[in-house]
């Protein structure tokens, strides 16, 4: 079968530090090394185990294989005793995930278990992946259940790279699951010249059958290295919600044996030689940040993009990862559009010259609308120049580029020292922090890890500046503010977050972009009303002037649709960057806010390209609000319609008339770097 790019509809690189995933099941793990000579023999020895045994608890420590890592879903919890590991209710569009990171194998057979406590007739849409070689970065094999209507079963082998899934065998199953029924999913992967990929799913307590998948891999991207073990899940957003159960995890590592001496046609005896160690090293750990000083090309004069984890962060890895910007590079040097003409157009730009002068002040000053401007226009187009300088270093080679988007970024981090905040005359203060703490974040991240040649000194001074000047002004928003300040203020976070790599950081940024999310973006699901966002002044008195009092709430309306068509597409841009870098630090944040997101980008450019079209329910006409709706959607259509399959119509023909995008505050050059896949 050929292999085939899909995109990992489960949570499949949840948490880059997790490495695996639970449901209620019995887990069976066996790893090893690769196969040997005909005269050398294996040896299977149990590397994780846990029959989940005793009374109802957290998850802690598994028998055998370290400590459980453990992501419960959204509202809900995973516990463990009474012999299973139970996940509550999984909702739509929900995930979970449960491993063991302590392990690492590299030829491992891995089987457990797997309990659903209803089956019907209603699709169901529940995707279940045993994970195999798991890196820290998140690259791994893998094996997905799919369970729908009525308890069809299909079984695929997958590779994981890149935070992309390539599907390399699938099957349907002749057998279905059954309401409260066991069922032994039973994994295995081998080998590394080829890697051998195989599973099968039984009734328990049967004999188990061939492997009903078998899928090698040769390619250039085949993950060799023992890595860890374990689980993850995924609802889809039109599924039935459903709790389930695992148990009995093990795991057997196989490795080889000392080889059996083989007789020799010379009169001497000959000495067996050694056999080879028992891949049981660890996981790779995750590598320091690097300091680059002399920059890096490849052979053809290119930058190299310095691929590294430092505290569970991948890096490149704030909007832009190595995957989406090497296929960009690669469809711009074969001239394929649009991404060549995005690329001219960025070019051709004034943020493209060399001749740029950046502005920095000490403390920024902004008024409503810029209206008191001290630094603001400045710092906001300085930022949008670092970046396209460093893009441009990055598809030319051109170090002209690195030097000019270096000198950009040093100049602010020996500059500012703050932004100005208050309710009278510096009334958008948080708002540009945001807006310059997205984009800065994004040329730093990418000229640190391309090898420009920025220096460790230099890199540790710009995060110095952007704890202290940005990210005291951005963590958890505001109580006033509208939807694309809180969504701005929330991948600001996130993206400082990555930088710094500090989890702390990040985890308040994501926590701050699902609370907004859901309360930026209605959907019919969440009430009468919209959902008020924790942490704001909103309420039951204030909400319909919140949202600028549409006649009815209908899906995909968002909380400034009714004020117009820019500040809408703000919001969603902050929205849609943020779950990208969550993509790319193994978080599916796409997945989570599929339905929500999806609808709003739909229902919001119905009107934009058509304003005349049914459904409109604000009490004024559509208002455009300037051009700013033109510089986005790009990403998010990437993501759900090339990525994943779905039919985005109106996003499709809006990008047809708006493409390729430009660059604007922090919406820049997505049609570029995000066309691809």
């Amino acid at each position: 079968m050929t292999p085939s790019t899909i995109v990992t509809k489960p949570s499949r690189r949840l948490v880059a530090a997790l490495g695996v995933v639970a449901a209620t099941c019995t887990f069976l793990v066996t790893a090893g090394g690769t196969a040997g000579a005909a005269s050398s023999t294996t040896q299977d020895s149990v590397v994780a185990r846990d029959s989940f045994a005793g009374s109802t608890r957290t998850v802690g420590e598994a028998e055998i294989g370290g400590r459980w890592a453990v992501q419960a879903p959204a509202g809900g919890s995973i516990t463990t005793g009474g012999n299973q590991l139970g996940v509550s209710t999984v909702p739509r569009g929900g995930s979970f995930a449960a491993g063991l990171p302590s392990v690492a194998a590299a030829d491992v057979t891995v089987k457990h278990g797997l309990r659903l406590p209803s089956i019907t007739s209603a699709k169901l849409g529940l995707y279940e992946t045993t994970e195999m070689r798991r890196q820290a970065d998140g690259d791994r094999y893998q094996a997905t259940l799919t369970v729908g209507a009525g308890g069809a079963l299909s079984l695929s082998a997958d590779r994981a790279v890149d935070g992309q899934s390539t599907q390399l065998a699938k099957v349907a199953l002749p057998l279905k699951a059954t309401s409260n029924g066991w069922l032994t999913v039973e994994t295995k992967v081998s080998g590394t010249s080829p890697v051998t990929v195989q599973a099968r799913v039984y009734p328990a307590g049967t004999t188990a059958p061939g492997w009903q998948v078998s899928a090698t891999d040769s390619s250039a991207a085949a993950v060799k290295k023992a890595g860890s073990v374990g689980l993850n899940g995924f609802l889809s957003s039109s599924g039935t919600p459903t709790g389930l159960g695992l148990n009995s995890f093990q795991a057997v590592a196989t490795t080889l044996a000392a080889p059996t001496p083989v007789a020799s046609a010379s009169p001497r005896p000959v000495q067996p030689t050694p056999a080879p160690a028992a891949t049981t090293n660890p996981a790779p750990a995750p590598v320091a940040s690097p300091s680059p000083s002399a920059p890096t090309s490849t052979p053809g004069g290119l930058p190299t993009l310095q691929r590294v984890v430092t505290n569970g962060f991948v890096h490149p890895g704030i909007l832009n990862g190595t995957t989406n910007l090497e296929a960009s590079r690669a469809a711009v040097l074969a001239g394929k559009s649009p991404q060549k003409p995005a690329f001219d157009k960025m070019k051709s730009s004034r943020f493209a010259n060399l001749s740029w002068t950046p502005h920095p002040v000490e403390y920024v000053g902004c008024g409503s609308y810029n209206v008191v401007d001290e630094g603001c226009t400045a710092e906001t187009d300085d930022a949008q120049a670092a970046y396209t300088q460093a893009l441009l270093w990055y598809y030319t080679g051109d170090q002209r580029y690195a030097d000019k988007a270096k000198q950009i970024l040093n100049a602010y981090s020996g500059t500012l020292k703050d932004h100005k905040f208050d309710t009278k005359v510096y009334k958008n203060g948080l708002l540009q922090a945001g807006w310059a703490g997205q984009t800065f974040t994004k040329a730093a991240e990418l000229i640190r890890y391309s090898g420009a040649g920025w220096s460790a000194s230099d890199v540790a001074r710009f995060e110095t500046m952007l704890k202290t000047a940005f990210l005291p002004r951005v963590i958890n928003g505001w109580t006033w503010t509208s939807a694309n300040w809180q969504l701005t203020m929330a991948e600001a976070t996130m993206n400082i977050g990555v930088f710094t790599n500090d989890r702390a950081t990040w985890d308040n940024g994501v926590g701050d972009w699902r609370n907004h999310v859901k309360g930026s973006f209605y959907l019919a699901s969440d009430g009468s009303k919209p959902n008020f966002p924790a942490n704001t002044i909103m309420k039951d008195s204030n909400y319909l002037e919140y949202w600028s009092s549409p006649k009815q709430f209908v899906n995909g309306l968002a909380a400034e649709t009714c004020r117009d068509a820019s500040h809408t597409a703000m919001g969603l841009a902050a929205a849609l960057d943020g779950a990208e870098t969550a993509r790319i630090q193994g978080l599916d944040l796409y997945g989570e806010q599929r339905t929500r997101l999806v609808a709003a980008m739909e229902y919001n450019l119905r009107f934009v390209n058509n304003p005349s079209a049914s459904g409109w329910v604000c009490a004024k006409p559509l208002n455009l609000g300037g051009t700013g709706y033109k510089l986005t959607f790009a990403l998010g259509y990437n993501n759900y319609a090339v990525r994943g399959g779905m039919s985005l119509p109106e996003t499709q023909k809006f990008l047809g008339t708006v493409s390729p995008t430009g660059s604007g505050i922090f919406m820049n050059w997505e049609t570029l770097t995000h066309s691809a896949g």
